[in-house]
């Protein structure tokens, strides 16, 4: 008996790559991806057609919306849009004491936020009356080189909080019959961890003017320019540091909370309605009473 012939199974993979080529290109039938020429050139114009329309339609709304918009109004105002206290620079939400590095981080941010105030445009704006950076708005706050981070010169160390209001178009504080005047308040907080110290060795007041009202309501840039701003001067006060056997558990930090008030002629306020106040940290340690 003769041997058997046993029938050689062909390779899979081989055979798979040879059915991919044969889709891409098809020499027998002449065809790219399993279409001819003529099928090809079907589907181009159909697409070309349909993307043409899509992109006409697109620009079309694009247009009609665009006329609909007001470059210097918004189109919706007053719905969700509320008051927010703010400073402008995230190296201003904190105040480190006791690291001359952080501490110059924080003074550089003043003098980028004084920059912004400087610029010609709000020059010009200032010229009219609008918000000018100058020693009668913010006092000593308005020059970074007065900030100390320990004593010096017999000075003690002093910082400063810079608070504002977001811009919302031609929005104006409400006015009461007594409370009529827009100002801010900062008081020490615990903060969210409760870890802030509520008596630190330091006292705070408003720097320069208070009264913002006359700055309302703001319409645009070109007109009203960048907003107002308010400064709280913090200073060193070597009357409040603990005894020295109270020294060690002593908290380190603090916190301050900002808010927008409205204020009557004997001093008294009332918060802002619907406004957010602004959280400010200091760090510090006891070298900001030593030179």
């Amino acid at each position: 008996m003769g041997e058997e012939v046993k029938e050689k199974k062909p390779n899979k993979y081989v055979e798979g790559f040879k059915g991919f080529c044969t889709f891409l290109y098809n020499p027998d039938d002449h065809t790219v991806f399993g279409r001819g020429g003529a099928s090809w050139g079907k589907i181009l114009i159909f697409y070309f057609f349909f993307y043409s329309c899509l992109a006409g339609f697109f620009a079309v709304c694009l247009t009609v919306m665009l006329t609909t918009i007001d470059p210097k109004v918004p189109t919706v105002v007053g719905r969700t849009n509320k008051p927010m206290v703010a400073t402008y620079d995230s190296r201003l939400y904190t105040i480190n004491f006791k690291d001359p590095n952080k501490f110059g981080d924080y003074q550089k941010g003043i003098d980028a936020l004084k920059a912004i105030y400087d610029s010609e445009d709000q020059t010009k704006v200032a010229e009219a009356g609008g918000f000018e950076w100058n020693e009668d708005n913010l006092g000593e706050c308005s020059r970074s080189q007065n900030m100390k981070n320990k004593l010096r010169d017999k000075e003690p160390a002093q910082a400063c909080l810079y608070v504002g209001l977001n811009r919302i178009y031609n929005w104006s504080p409400p006015k009461s019959e007594s409370f009529d005047v827009l100002s801010f308040e900062c008081n020490w907080d615990a903060g969210k961890t409760g870890s802030g110290n509520l008596d630190p060795p330091f006292t705070m007041a408003m720097e320069g003017s208070y009264d913002l009202t006359n700055f309302y309501p703001w319409t645009s840039m070109e007109e009203n320019g960048l907003q107002p701003i308010s400064a709280f001067k913090i200073t060193a006060d070597a009357t409040k540091m603990p005894a020295v056997e109270d020294q060690d558990d002593y908290k380190m930090d603090t916190f301050v909370v900002c808010n927008a008030v409205m204020k009557n002629a004997n001093g008294t306020s009332i918060p802002l309605e619907g406004s957010r106040p602004a959280e400010f940290e200091i760090k510090y340690d006891f070298t900001i009473f030593s030179e």
